[in-house]
């Protein structure tokens, strides 16, 4: 695909996460305005890839600003055809698509800024969201394998990554855009000249956007260089390419404080079956942790819940908060349903917002019927609203039934005397009828509810308008009369695509004879289709009157608009706690149908009777004690037949500590947690095709990442490290990599074949400790099912893999020699082992090969 059709489809994607256009440009026949050229316009109009373009506009705040872009060629990027397919279904640059989004589909913007020299690794990202107008901020410190920036972008799936555009083509570059690339498949990437990611400038824009009550940002955030530089590229970036306008002090704006949160990195959201990346999720098919738990109602809600998963809190004091208010809800089920329920009526509160965030969204270049779908979506947003206020009101009454702290405060804000006048003002605007006209289906004057959403009495010419339409209906019911007298059964109906025409139901189609004057007939199975010139006359007059109601409609909307927006700060704390509540009520009715517990936390874990909470379905499951404390065993190896249970005990541990710090109950008998700040799994042995990777260098590499960034505050599991190699090696390497992982000290899990790997403990007697999974029982002729039950000590069992070759069609004299051969070299082992148990080994150099092998790969 070339460039142009990427930024196509990203433009378009971007269009549709709007809600509506300015009064000017949202008239159903659009005049033609001298109209300042996008980015996009220019790029593909310039016959000289490098010239400098000045786009000089009148800015929202009435100041006249000019921003300088150099249009450089954007490297072309594959899309596969089912990414391709999906934003199809978003229509094309010069036609606005539906307004519905693929579920987990992110609409946002994202611009990178990245420090040089002493600075590199410094990363500054700005995110803005346009379907819930808001934006987040962060700065971190990432290592050279940018394992943060994956977790980051990954969380907000970006359209269009706005990132400094460096002459020199390093390789740390050409690194980072494929990096960019295989996280964000569907994203364009657009590089700009890197003075536009002025810091001072980010200040200013940010200071006189951002809702100082709903934004959480202070001094110290202005400070943040890079930070406050991607600002600064990323809103002139949606000024100037897209025409997205921000009214003065009107987006929330967040400062993430990735201190305060666990990272899991990307491939430990698929290795742990967190959510399904890779495909699209089927309703009712549980085949990840996000599947149990969510039941969300609300888009707000599923995001807020998805969030909480992928990145939990590593802060005890907000942990047990959430678990205040799961357990309230748990041990309250009967508030907890009738919050659901209020819940369930509701649409997109976020969504709704962006419709008083935005000033000036150009759409001039929209068709007239893309003109009218995007009135028509003000006008349902606006009766989402009224809809919305009056459930707010249930919710707090709600809510009055619990006395904890949470209820209590935030029912403050659902009292707030703002939502009060937001109401009076929406309650003014639109009719109080506009829901039954809505229920009233196809009657032929109340069939479009939206020409007749605003009240009565708003708009002389909207009143004026609205009864030559009502007399065009009247006039096509008339005329349909005298015309079912002539022709014998002809019904009058209605579709989108052909408005008004006639049908006729008959057995036999093909045998009826219509008027000469029948045109556009179309034959079915067992009916007939077709209209009049008349007719057609009339559907045009309608549709002329049709956008002057809406036109007339859109100019009350927008005054309506304008007296709200005084009045966003409680909505957005409205649209806050709705998706919170979505997220709590989610976690609690999981919570309540299974047998949890809720998590404690101390300085070690123990897990009692632990269950896979993606498993614990079934009624053969098996339960399992977890135990890892700094002091007395905090490195785990696990021993074991295949298909005995090591990878699915360790996941679940995993998933077990990841449920505990989202707030969430777990299915256990009792559980204690420490607070990770990193959760890393090693587990697969795929190679990698993309990358160019064996199955061995994909294992070094994720591990050099996790050395890299593990600490004693860090859980880890490896599944079976170094077996794509040699015995030899890779023990070595094993030994290796579980001696420098014991010096940092972090909490691990270590599943493994190389039983060798056991004399650890008795180099580190207070820090590793030995289990295993008991091999298959031989009954009689046949061999039971494992026991998936963890017990103490090393594996002593017999050749388990001989025992699973054995149940094979394997010849039975092989199986027999090999016995022996094993045997033999289990006693030679035993007698002279290669490990020196009187000292420990000191593998540095290889270690220190292993933390540096991503960075060596790269460079």
């Amino acid at each position: 695909m070339n460039t142009q059709t990427q930024q196509s489809s990203s433009k378009s994607l971007i269009n549709n996460c709007l809600q509506h256009p300015t009064t000017e440009s949202s008239t159903c026949f659009p005049t033609s305005t001298i109209q300042t050229p996008t980015i996009f316009e220019s790029f593909n109009g310039a016959n000289d890839l490098d010239k400098l373009k000045i786009y000089k506009y009148k800015s929202v705040y009435g100041e006249t600003v000019k921003c300088q872009f150099v249009a450089k060629e954007v490297k072309e990027t594959t899309k596969n055809d089912k990414s391709q397919q999906e934003l199809s279904k978003y229509g094309n640059v010069n036609k606005s698509a539906s307004h519905s989004f693929l579920p987990g589909l992110g609409c946002a913007l994202v611009a990178l800024f990245e420090g040089k020299g002493s600075d590199r690794g410094q990363i500054g990202m700005a995110t803005f969201d346009l379907k819930s107008s808001e934006l987040v901020l962060c700065q971190f410190v990432d290592t050279s394998s940018y394992s943060l920036l994956k977790i980051r972008l990954s969380l907000c799936e970006p359209l269009e990554i706005i990132l400094p555009d460096d002459k020199e083509k390093t390789s740390s570059k050409v690194f980072i855009m494929d990096l960019l690339q295989d996280t964000c498949k569907r994203a364009n990437i657009v590089p700009i000249q890197r003075k536009c990611f002025n810091d001072a400038l980010g200040i200013e824009l940010l200071k006189k956007i951002f809702l100082e009550e709903c934004s959480n940002l202070d001094a110290s955030v202005y400070q943040r260089y890079f930070c406050m530089g991607a600002v600064a590229a990323l809103i002139k970036y949606a000024e100037n390419a897209h025409n997205i306008f921000c009214a003065q002090n009107s987006l929330k704006c967040t400062f993430v404080a990735m201190e305060d949160s666990c990272m899991i990195d990307v491939s430990s959201w698929k290795s742990l079956d967190l959510i399904q990346i890779d495909s699209k999720p089927k309703k009712g098919v549980i085949n990840s942790l996000f599947d149990v738990i969510n039941s969300c109602v609300t888009p707000g809600g599923t995001k807020t819940l998805r969030s909480y998963l992928l990145q939990p809190s590593a802060n005890c004091q907000t942990i047990n908060k959430r678990l205040d208010i799961v357990e309230e809800l748990v041990l309250n089920q009967s508030m907890c349903s009738k919050i659901r329920a209020v819940l369930s009526t509701l649409s997109d509160l976020q969504y709704m917002i962006s419709m008083f965030s935005y000033t000036n969204l150009s759409n001039n270049n929209l068709g007239k019927e893309d003109s009218k779908r995007i009135i028509r979506n003000k006008i349902g947003q606006a009766v989402s609203l009224k809809n919305m206020l009056d459930a707010v009101e249930k919710l707090g009454f709600i809510m009055s039934q619990s006395s904890l702290s949470f209820f209590v405060e935030n029912k403050m804000k659902l009292t707030d005397c703002r939502l009060s006048k937001i109401g009076e003002i929406v309650n003014k605007v639109i009719s109080t009828e506009v829901n039954s006209r809505k229920r009233k289906g196809y009657a032929p004057i109340a069939r479009d509810y939206a020409l007749f959403a605003v009240a009565e009495k708003q708009n002389v010419l909207l009143d004026m308008a609205r009864r030559v339409y009502q007399e065009l209906v009247e006039r096509v019911m008339e005329y349909a009369g005298h015309e079912r007298e002539e022709i014998s059964g002809a019904q009058i109906n209605y579709s989108q695509s052909r408005g008004y025409h006639f049908s006729l139901h008959t057995k036999d189609p093909y045998s009826v004879k219509l008027p000469n004057y029948c045109i556009q007939i179309v034959q079915n199975k067992a009916s007939i289709t077709f209209t009049t010139r008349d007719l057609i006359k009339y559907n045009d007059r309608l549709i002329q009157s049709e956008c002057e109601v809406l036109q007339m409609s859109n100019l009350v909307l927008e005054q309506m608009i304008m007296n709200i927006r005084v009045y966003l700060p409680s909505l957005y704390q409205c649209a806050e706690l709705i998706s919170l509540l979505d997220c709590y009520t989610s976690i609690a009715y999981y919570s309540n149908k299974t047998k949890t517990v809720r998590p404690k936390f101390s300085n070690h874990i123990k897990i009692i009777d632990g269950r896979h909470p993606i498993l614990d379905c079934r009624s053969d499951v098996v339960l399992n004690n977890t135990f890892l404390s700094q002091k007395d065993g905090r490195f785990i190896i696990i021993a074991g037949p295949n298909m005995s249970g090591k990878s699915t005990y360790m996941r679940q541990v995993c998933l077990l500590q990841i449920m505990a710090q989202m707030g969430c109950l777990v299915p256990a008998e009792s559980a204690t947690f420490i607070p990770m700040t990193h959760i890393f799994s090693r587990v697969g042995h795929n190679d990698d095709l993309v990358r160019n990777l064996s199955g061995f260098s994909v294992e070094m590499s994720e591990m050099a990442t996790i050395l890299q960034n593990a600490n004693q505050s860090s859980l880890i599991i490896i599944d079976e490290l170094a077996r794509s190699t040699s015995t030899e090696e890779g023990i070595g390497i094993s030994y290796a990599i579980c001696e420098r992982i014991l010096a940092i000290g972090a909490f691990t899990l270590f599943a493994t074949h190389f039983l060798d790997m056991a004399q650890l403990e008795i180099c580190y007697p207070e820090i590793v400790r030995n289990y295993h999974f008991s091999s298959m029982k031989f009954n009689g002729n046949d061999y039971d099912t494992t026991p998936h039950k963890l017990f103490k000590g090393p594996y002593q069992g017999p050749l388990y893999g001989l025992d699973l070759a054995s149940m094979t069609t394997f010849p039975e004299k092989i199986i027999k020699d090999a016995e022996r051969l094993a045997e033999r070299l289990r006693t030679a082992k035993r007698e002279s082992s290669f490990l020196d148990t009187t000292s420990k080994i000191e593998f540095n150099n290889t270690f220190e090969t292993i933390e540096n092998f991503e960075t060596n790969r790269t460079i």
